[in-house]
């Protein structure tokens, strides 16, 4: 049987604020030997499928840095310190992104993106019924565009590339999957 690993130590080597690399040292209990890990920490995010009330899905495009491309996305983003849980973060991101808010929060899954390197999760939320609320309060380094879209149309996006970001597409799977989306 597969046991977990005591941790002996944790050292910083790098502090950029939202990424942190740790090294830590572990004994593995089937050999006894130490062994180091480098371990990315970054905040724990949401991600947000948002279902209007006549079945369209609340997305947008948004500029992304890391692969210098425009993308359509599900709304979320990192779980704020301020945010009393990750239900209150999707709610929270959901507004700010798209002005879209209210409706029936279900949570679909909490996931770990990359296990062996890094320690984040990924909290996946449907919000059915949602309704435009307000303008949206975007981030100074957000350059975001919402549109709605058809469900039918999300796997040809998926596809021919459109929408390429894995996390979008593992939520839009998991709400799909859960019986919350039709047909994709």
């Amino acid at each position: 049987m597969v046991k977990h690993w005591p941790l002996l130590s944790t050292r910083n080597l790098l502090d950029l604020g939202l990424l942190k690399i740790d090294q830590d040292t572990a004994l593995s209990p089937r050999t006894g030997d130490e062994f180091k890990f480098t371990i990315i920490r970054m905040p724990d995010i949401v991600q947000v499928i948002p279902l209007t009330t006549d079945g369209k899905l609340v997305m947008i495009h948004q500029y992304r840095h890391g692969s210098r491309a425009v993308g359509l996305e599900v709304p979320g983003g990192l779980i704020d310190p301020e945010d009393a849980s990750p239900h209150d973060a999707a709610i929270r991101e959901l507004e700010e992104e798209t002005g879209y808010g209210s409706g029936v929060v279900v949570q679909l899954a909490e996931l770990r993106p990359q296990p062996a390197l890094m320690s984040n999760r990924v909290s996946f939320f449907l919000i059915k019924n949602v309704e435009y609320r307000r303008i949206p309060d975007l981030d100074r380094a957000e350059d975001i565009e919402m549109v709605l879209v058809n469900p039918s149309e999300i796997g040809p996006m998926i596809q021919d590339g459109r929408i390429h970001n894995a996390t979008t597409v593992t939520a839009l799977m998991l709400a799909w999957w859960s019986k919350h989306l039709p047909e994709i």
